[in-house]
Order: C-alpha cells, then sequence, then structure tokens
C-alpha cells in the first residue's frame, strides 16, 4: 500500500498484510514493511526455509536491510511488475529498498520453461538526508559467512549442500554490517543459491532490473481485460504468475506455510503444494482475461499426475506426486505463537470428488478457446468423467478436508455433475467418441438429486 504508515509489531511480529510478494516461478518470497526478507524457501516452494522469521522472530532467520530508527514506511510495487519497494524513513532521511527475483533475459512466461535465476536482489538508494543502514542476514539454524573471492559464501547448518553466495557493493562484516550512506548513494545486494559451489559471474543488479522489468512488461501485454478494475485485475494477474511454477505448470495454493486461520490456533497447515482445485480456479481466471497459456500447463501437468497414479488427488507436490507426510516442527513457535508449526499436509490422502469438475471445466474453458481437444487429452478427460459419474454418491473429505472417514458433501455432487456436464458438451461439440447422451442424463440425475 503506497501510504506512509509507522510500523506497529503484534506480539513481535508485522501483520501479514504488512508484507510484499516476489519471485521468480521457482519459489517466492516475503519481504516486510522494516525491511525484512522473513520467508524464502529454496531452491523451490516446497524446500525447506532459508528464512522464516515469519513463524518465529527470533529463531526463524532472515536477511533484513532497514534504517537504524526506523520511524514509518510504505510499500507498492513498480507499475506491471513483480519488482517490490518498500520506502522507509528514519529521523536523519528516507530511503527506497528494491527487491526483486531477477529472471532470465528475454524469458517468456507463457512458456512452461523456467525461467529463474534463484537470485535475489536488494538495492537502496538514499532518497533525502543520510541514512545509517543496518545489514544482518542468518539462515534458520544459523550459519557462518566465508569470504570467497568476491562473494561471500553462506555455510547453512542445516542444509549444508545448499551453495549459498551473497554479493555486496560495499564490504560486509559477518551476519551483521552497518553503512552510513548520504543523499543519492546507493548500496546493492544479490542473494544466489546454486547446486554447486560456483560463484555467481558478476553483481550486476541495474541490467538484472532492466531484464527483469522487461519480461513482466511482455508478459503482460497478452492481458485482454480492460474496464474499472484494470489497475487490480492487473496485479491480481501478476500474484497468481507468482505462483506458478514455470517448469511444469504447478499453480501452488500459497507460497507459505503454517500461516494461521486464525490467530492462536490449530488450524496452521502447509500449503505450498499444488491443489488441483485452487490451480483450476486460478487458470480459469487468468483465461477469462487473456491470458489461455498457463491453462494448457496446468491442463498437462495435473493429467500426467493423474495417469501416473490412477485418481485425481486433492493435491501434488511441485513434480505431481505425493506431498511430504505432514509433520510438526517444535523448533517454531508459529506466527504469532500460533502452533503447531506444520511441514507436509496429510490431506494429500484423502479423498474429494470436486477434483473431477475442476479438471473437466478446466479443459472445456480450455477448448472452447482453442476449438478443439487433442486425443491424448480427450482419452484422459472421458475416463475422469465416467468415474465422476460413477462416485458422485460417495461419501469424500470435501473442499473442507475434514479429517474424519467423511460423508455425502452436496459441494462434491455438485461438480460431479459439472465433469460429467462439461464431458457432455466437449464430446458433442468437437465430435469426440464417447456416450455423451449418457453423460447428459447422468448431469440430469445428479442435478435433479441436488435440487
Amino acid at each position: 500500500m503506497n501510504i506512509w504508515k509507522s510500523l506497529e509489531r503484534i506480539d513481535g511480529y508485522l501483520p501479514i498484510e504488512d508484507h510484499g510478494l516476489i519471485g521468480d516461478g521457482a519459489t517466492a518470497a516475503l519481504v516486510g514493511r522494516d525491511g525484512g526478507l522473513s520467508w524464502l524457501c529454496v531452491p523451490r516452494f516446497d524446500s525447506p526455509p532459508l528464512f522464516c522469521s515469519l513463524l518465529d522472530a527470533a529463531r526463524g532467520g532472515g536477511f533484513t536491510v532497514t534504517p537504524e530508527g526506523l520511524l514509518e514506511s510504505r510499500q507498492f510495487y513498480e507499475p506491471d511488475t513483480a519488482v517490490l519497494v518498500t520506502e522507509m524513513r528514519s529521523r536523519s532521511g528516507v530511503l527506497r529498498l528494491t527487491d526483486f527475483c531477477p529472471l532470465i533475459a528475454g524469458a517468456n512466461l507463457s512458456d512452461h520453461l523456467p525461467a529463474t535465476r534463484n537470485e535475489i536482489v536488494r538495492s537502496v538508494k538514499v532518497l533525502e538526508g543520510s541514512v545509517r543502514l543496518l545489514i544482518h542476514i542468518e539462515p534458520r539454524g544459523g550459519g557462518e559467512l566465508v569470504l570467497d573471492g568476491e562473494w561471500v559464501r553462506i555455510k547453512w547448518n542445516l542444509q549444508p549442500y545448499c551453495c549459498l553466495y551473497l554479493g555486496s557493493t560495499i564490504p560486509l562484516k559477518g551476519s551483521n554490517t552497518s553503512v552510513t550512506l548520504k543523499k543519492e548513494q546507493s548500496v546493492h545486494f544479490l542473494l544466489s543459491w546454486r547446486r554447486s559451489h560456483v560463484q555467481p559471474s558478476h553483481l550486476e543488479p541495474i541490467r538484472l532490473y532492466e531484464d527483469t522489468v522487461a519480461v513482466w512488461l511482455n508478459w503482460l501485454r497478452n492481458l485482454k481485460y480492460r474496464g474499472p478494475q484494470e489497475s487490480l485485475v492487473r496485479r491480481s494477474a501478476i500474484t497468481i504468475k507468482l505462483l506458478d511454477h514455470l517448469e511444469n505448470g504447478a499453480i501452488v495454493a500459497a507460497p507459505t506455510s503454517s500461516l494461521p486461520e486464525l490467530i492462536g490456533g490449530p488450524r496452521n497447515w502447509d500449503y505450498r503444494y499444488a491443489w488441483v482445485r485452487d490451480a483450476a480456479f486460478s487458470v480459469y481466471a487468468l483465461h477469462r482475461v487473456g491470458l489461455s497459456h498457463e491453462a494448457a500447463g496446468f491442463l498437462g501437468w495435473v493429467l500426467d499426475a493423474v495417469e501416473r497414479d490412477g485418481r485425481p488427488k486433492v493435491m501434488y507436490d511441485l513434480d505431481g506426486r505425493m506431498p511430504l507426510k505432514e509433520w510438526e516442527d517444535a523448533e517454531l513457535e508459529g506466527y504469532r505463537r500460533s502452533r503447531p508449526v506444520r511441514w507436509g499436509n496429510a490431506a494429500a490422502a484423502q479423498h474429494q470428488h470436486d477434483v473431477y469438475g475442476e479438471i473437466l471445466d478446466c479443459a472445456y474453458q480450455w477448448a472452447a478457446h482453442h476449438g478443439n481437444i487433442p486425443d491424448r487429452l480427450w482419452n484422459h478427460l472421458r475416463k475422469l468423467s465416467d468415474v465422476a459419474a460413477d462416485k458422485w454418491r460417495e461419501p469424500d473429505h470435501g473442499i473442507w478436508e475434514v479429517r474424519t472417514s467423511g460423508r455425502p458433501f452436496t459441494y462434491s455432487a455438485a461438480l460431479c455433475h459439472v465433469a460429467v456436464d462439461r464431458a457432455a458438451r466437449m464430446a458433442e461439440r468437437f465430435r469426440l467418441p464417447g456416450p455423451y447422451e449418457h453423460w447428459k442424463r447422468k448431469a440430469d440425475e445428479i442435478g435433479q438429486a441436488i435440487l
């Protein structure tokens, strides 16, 4: 929000709304209005967190760039990009902090190909007065910063195999550094994570900024919506895109884990996985505003997962497999002491019949735009329709993911109706093989039972 506000912590934590999201199609990070990078999992959304002071202010680890004596701040995005700007005012001056995950120059975000450089750039510029800048970096579980040529290598205690490098345009003095900057002076940081001990080539923040802005602007040119809420629609599209795993089309429900449904309550789940339902609604929203490539990516990803497992699951990890087994992390206190902190999600083993309708409806919307259905895709879809027609009366765990044996849910039956209805429509409209008259009768039967 582009409004100056004082910082108010509650129970030692910034409000969740006082954070901005950045990402690169492989992972995402949260940056607070205090300049704290409080959440980052590397190298992927569902990897262990490098920084998670969002879930434990004292022990979660983070990367903070902030002025001494911070009084107030505001946060906003560069127009039509995922480049986040945090302006902070101290007693002596005002600075601008620009955060982004750089993208490969010329990358096309409509293609489901990796665009990530596995980096975060943090750039500071003093706008008014002079500022004493405080820099603190510490991975979760601790680590050691070791000078390695022009870069600082971060040895992360919990994940020693992860190769972390930090570049800076000022000398760093271990995990805590301070420097005084005057008006118009700048300092830049680049955090990099790699699979091998190969240093980043150069610290070129300006070029990375220009390349990344160009990639986002190019992707958004495909957006067709024009209307009174255009700025909100464009920002919403970018936010959904930040949850899209570009490598294969999976869309995670959230980039975070264990933020509570109710402060202090136990319903704190790990949402860093791809729910079929959430992803289908997301690609439908993008499709409605002209961004249809994401639907094709999602359909290919989810149907490959279904083919591998035999039936659609509630959710998958980014590779289309079962997520990590759910477990509770007693070492973290949770956001505002909302315990437990969980990793993994036990709902992955549940049965939720609505997934058939969400997949078939997504395919129908995609086919209506493209004018056909490939044979291989249709073979998967007609099987899912037949299963929905058979299972619509059976108990399941519903969209509420009840952790009991399950019961019949109206919503699940309604989405089974959607599944067979969309199959019938596609078969009839595109002259595809299949018992579309039977599917139409079954859709009528389910609809009458619900009403």
